[in-house]
């Protein structure tokens, strides 16, 4: 005998009322959310955009809309100087928060965005000094290799970086000087990417990519450098997506066994290669090089503190030196010229100081070269180095961290524990009551006054701050200094307009002479 089963007889009017119980709670459940996100820490007290305060997912999606706007500068002139960016971020825009933030004898931890800038290969994670969040391992490693990265550090990898630079005016000089039309076109960033590629390869390695004779990106390295750091910046602004995307656990973990393929970072190949085969003739004691490029030091260190530098950490200084070390240094170049162009009155005075300044030097080649000290002589040079710094920093994001247990004084506001803080260099270095007026204008003649060049140095914050400050800093301005010299000896730049947008033209002048050539394309 089957058995029956009973409904109750108001059974359609039951199903309705249940389901709008639930649909109420659960509204009140999300209301509640969004209310104690709003409220959180108190932070509602802070100006922002109203849906900033609700969720990290605004953050992402202004990030991406505004990539080609000048960071968050507009977002602190509407809202103030500090403004909150997300339920738990604030963004402040006055100097004092540098000290106060980055200082000395502050404790602020990384924030979520760093570690999402960390390489993946073959399901392993490679934290770079930049991706770590481990302040204890950050300082370990730092102390054991920055003796490879102070100023006469820098200074004594002059001659390897001249030579790179006469590859770059010999190519420069074949490829495009005396052309007519689109053949004389060079595209400048892409050029100065080339340049800054093949000096940190050479740097590290002693054996350079080959992009300045190739005329083209090797092995996709640039294309993937640049989606990489597009992906660390954008999913940094809501960390939580980047558990599906790059450093999903399930396909890390896939990819470890090799059942899926490797999310390998395009140069790891090339680095991995480099460092067995010195570290083979390491091990066979016949390693002989007449110099000692940065990955000598690297696996110097491995050796002498292996507890602390290991074979990973050999791999993540050798990628971070192409990612952040190449990168950073093109833009400021690109800057550099694009600023100069746009006041022709610099231009032409700066060309007079280096041409009246810089005592005559040629290379192998017959290109006139100039020593980093002879260069970093030039007030007019430095001003105008400053000055690009101030204006275009390379990096475009807040510097987060996070405030410790017992909470921070930043810029007279009482910053509960746990509040993600930073400053932005776009905006800081424009400050009005260090820079002046005009602090929205490009005027190297600022730093070359008497008065207030000691205060605007001390709010420069383009390499950052701190214990986390740049460790490539020195490296990137001996490059500066002695790039731009030559590129401004060699040839005769200005605009040209073209279809694409604007351009320069290049012109050749060894010796004073004028033989006219078209060339760079800045964008």
């Amino acid at each position: 005998m089957l058995a029956s089963i009973s409904f109750p007889s108001n059974l359609e009017s039951w199903l309705p009322t249940t389901a709008r119980a639930w649909l109420c709670v659960l509204t009140s459940i999300f209301i509640f959310r969004l209310l104690s996100l709003h409220y959180h820490n108190g932070l509602n007290k802070y100006n922002g955009p109203f849906l900033a305060s609700l969720t990290d997912f605004w953050r992402l999606c202004h990030a991406y809309r505004n990539n080609d706007r000048e960071p968050m500068i507009h977002m602190h002139d509407k809202y103030g100087d500090v403004v909150r960016m997300g339920p738990n971020v604030l963004s402040f825009r006055q100097p004092q928060a540098i000290r106060d933030i980055y200082g000395p004898k502050t404790h602020f931890k990384k924030s979520g965005y760093y570690p999402v800038n960390a390489a993946v290969g073959k399901g392993q994670v490679a934290h770079t000094l930049f991706s770590s969040p481990d302040p204890t391992w950050h300082y370990n490693l730092r102390r054991s290799i920055g003796a490879s990265f102070t100023f006469s550090s820098a200074v004594g990898y002059e001659p390897f970086i001249e030579s790179t630079i006469s590859t770059f005016l010999k190519e420069l000089d074949q490829r495009f000087a005396g052309k007519e039309g689109r053949d004389g076109i060079i595209d400048l960033h892409t050029w100065l990417l080339y340049f800054a590629f093949d000096v940190m390869s050479d740097l590290t390695y002693s054996a350079r990519h080959g992009f300045l004779e190739s005329g083209k990106d090797m092995f996709g390295i640039i294309t993937y450098v640049k989606d990489f750091l597009s992906y660390g910046f954008l999913a940094g602004q809501m960390p939580t997506v980047d558990l599906f995307l790059r450093h999903n656990p399930i396909l890390m973990w896939l990819e470890k066994r090799e059942w899926i393929a490797s999310n390998t970072f395009l140069g790891i190949p090339f680095a991995v290669n480099h460092i067995r085969e010195r570290q083979a003739r390491y091990d066979a004691e016949k390693h002989t090089a007449n110099r000692e490029d940065l990955l000598d030091k690297f696996l110097k260190a491995k050796r002498e503190r292996p507890e602390i530098v290991t074979e990973r950490e050999v791999l993540g200084l050798s990628l971070s030196m192409m990612i952040a070390g190449s990168e950073t240094t093109a833009i400021t170049l690109t800057a550099f010229f694009y600023y100069l162009l746009r006041h022709p009155q610099c231009y032409a005075k700066l060309q007079s100081e280096l041409d009246t300044q810089l005592p005559p030097q040629d290379s192998k080649d017959h290109f006139h070269t100039t020593s980093f000290a002879a260069a970093n002589a030039v007030p007019y040079l430095y001003a105008c180095v400053q000055e690009t710094f101030r204006l275009h920093p390379a990096f475009g994001f807040n510097l987060e961290r996070i405030v410790p247990p017992s909470g921070a004084i930043i810029c007279g506001y009482a910053i509960p524990s746990g509040t993600i803080v930073g400053v932005n260099a776009w905006v800081v270095q424009r400050d009005h009551s260090i820079f002046g007026a005009d602090a929205d204008e490009y005027r190297p003649e600022r730093w070359l006054a008497d008065a207030g060049v000691q205060q605007m140095e001390k709010t420069m914050f383009q390499f950052g701050a701190g214990e986390h400050i740049c460790l490539g800093k020195n490296i990137s301005t001996v490059e500066i200094y002695k790039v731009v010299p030559a590129l401004m000896r060699n040839f005769e730049v200005g605009f040209h307009m073209a279809i694409r947008g604007w351009m320069a033209n290049i012109f050749w002048r060894l010796d004073g002479a004028g033989e006219s050539g078209e060339g760079m394309e800045a964008d």
